[in-house]
């Protein structure tokens, strides 16, 4: 069964993974911060609107966003591959 609020949840993954705070996300996407808080706080479902204005602010989180799927070789990521990449980078020395 599919979690009702499982877009709820990768927004405020995306947004952690981002480093932003509330504010900062509120302005770099147009959603007011109040509807962020109450989306991450599932008080209200996140609208496709929602979903498309921070797909289209961090496009290779897109598919992720919507899915919760990845295709790296279509550079779509999710906060936890590209987590992961960079730990591999750090470990190799490479970029």
């Amino acid at each position: 069964m599919i979690d009702e609020y499982e877009t709820n949840k990768r927004i405020r993954e995306l947004r952690d993974h981002l480093k932003l705070g509330r504010n900062d996300f509120a302005e770099k996407t147009g959603i007011p911060k109040k509807t962020i808080e109450n989306i991450e706080q599932e008080k209200q479902k996140a609208y496709a609107w929602h979903l498309e204005v921070i797909a289209k602010t961090w496009k290779q989180y897109a598919y992720w966003l919507l899915t919760g799927l990845t295709m790296p070789e279509a550079g779509q990521i999710s906060p936890e591959l590209e987590e992961m990449r960079e730990k591999q980078n750090l470990k190799t020395g490479t970029e």
